[in-house]
């Protein structure tokens, strides 16, 4: 099936822009946050948790996805977005916002540098 890669592109940033789907991110990070420390060196625990994180991200998604467009397959869609991105045409609008959220979620040091600054919102009681 051809999917219509900039309308999945609308579709995933109504997803990345609900309220409901960032407080779901939120309540995660509090949860978790406590776990990391400021050092260099990585725990097991960090990888574990970054995976579910991933898995979250993936799962509301998908969810909404297969919830908007008739027919959805995550498994037929992937190989359509990775072609999409490699042509370069995801370098603007909706498009390069979702790849560069997804490209901030998936990289480690950047979700340790987000569960950091979780762990300090915490601890003052900011937010």
């Amino acid at each position: 099936m051809a999917y219509d890669i900039n309308y999945c592109f609308q579709v995933m940033m109504q997803c990345i822009d609900d309220p409901q789907f960032i407080q779901t991110l939120r309540t995660f990070e509090r949860k978790h946050c406590r776990e990391f420390e400021e050092q260099e060196e990585n725990k097991l625990i960090y990888t574990t948790i970054h995976n579910e994180y991933m898995q979250l991200i993936e799962m509301w998604i998908e969810g909404r996805m297969v919830q908007t467009i008739p027919g959805f397959s995550m498994e037929s869609f992937l190989p359509e977005l990775n072609e999409f991105i490699q042509s370069g045409a995801a370098d603007w609008g909706d498009a390069k916002k979702v790849v560069d959220l997804l490209n901030s979620w998936a990289d480690f040091p950047s979700f340790k540098e987000k569960m950091l600054d979780a762990s300090k919102m915490v601890f003052f009681a900011i937010e």
